[in-house]
């Protein structure tokens, strides 16, 4: 392929992918005057794509609205491809990432049959004594990957595991009272952020949010875990940089932030 002819096929490629993007954002779907005036493209050339995308079912036409919106091929390709996400995989740089900055061990959490699984952790730079160990099973109740999501749950489903799975004290600190519970899972909607409060080791405080997949359903969830007066000292930025790891892991999963609203 000449010089010549391979910029005209990454030009064409860069304004299929660029109408693709761009239509995805419009969720009323878009017309193909609007198109032409936003992205700055000729109107023969922008209507060449969406002919060929359209007879592709890339891209869907309303005839009654001349609007164009994303085709059941797109859907299929965006979904097959986060099918195959593997959550350890795309969790791992931002657990690197959020022990490098904070400098605290991260770990990446599940649930599975009431309890929660830690699947992977990253160590950090500062010291922690804890007992956590990858496999190890956790009760929801008094662990901040628990808390973070039993928060996403359902009344019934965390009814559920309370009454199967009990809520035993393992400190002075843990909640077993099922009202209190609840309270403190409306608490962390609203903040974003769950907290176990030397609930299940004397000295450790964790820091929790959880991650979503494409469906909109918790997939799991990410936590950072200290010694309590250093975790007071640095509440502020390991919030963020938890949140905002929590955020990112999502997007990659998929999450769309728009596709859940508090239960």
């Amino acid at each position: 392929m000449s010089k010549k002819n391979e910029k005209q096929s990454n030009s064409t490629a860069d304004r299929v992918l660029l109408l693709l993007q761009y239509i995805a954002k419009n969720r009323g779907g878009i017309t193909l005057a609007q198109l032409v005036k936003d992205l700055n493209i000729p109107k023969s050339t922008a209507h060449r794509l969406l002919e060929t995308l359209t007879n592709l079912d890339f891209i869907h036409l309303e005839e009654d609205t001349e609007r164009y919106s994303i085709g059941l091929k797109t859907i299929e390709i965006g979904v097959s491809g986060l099918k195959n996400l593997d959550i350890v995989d795309v969790a791992t740089p931002y657990l690197r990432e959020l022990a490098q900055k904070t400098g605290e061990t991260s770990f990446l959490s599940v649930y599975n049959e009431g309890s929660v699984v830690h699947l992977y952790k990253v160590e950090g730079t500062q010291s922690i004594r804890t007992t956590a160990e990858l496999g190890m099973r956790r009760p929801i109740h008094c662990t901040a990957v628990g808390k973070a999501i039993a928060s996403t749950l359902s009344l019934e489903e965390v009814d559920r595991i309370l009454e199967e799975q009990g809520t035993p004290s393992f400190t002075k600190n843990t909640i077993t009272d099922r009202q209190r519970f609840l309270d403190e899972l409306s608490t962390i909607r609203l903040q974003g952020i769950a907290i176990d409060r030397e609930e299940i080791e004397i000295g450790l405080t964790c820091y929790a949010v959880p991650v979503y997949n494409y469906t909109g359903r918790v997939a799991g969830a990410i936590s950072i875990g200290a010694p309590t007066l250093r975790m007071k000292e640095n509440h502020e930025s390991n919030t963020i940089l938890l949140k905002d790891a929590g955020l990112q892991i999502s997007r990659w999963l998929g999450f769309v932030p728009n596709m859940r609203t508090n239960l």
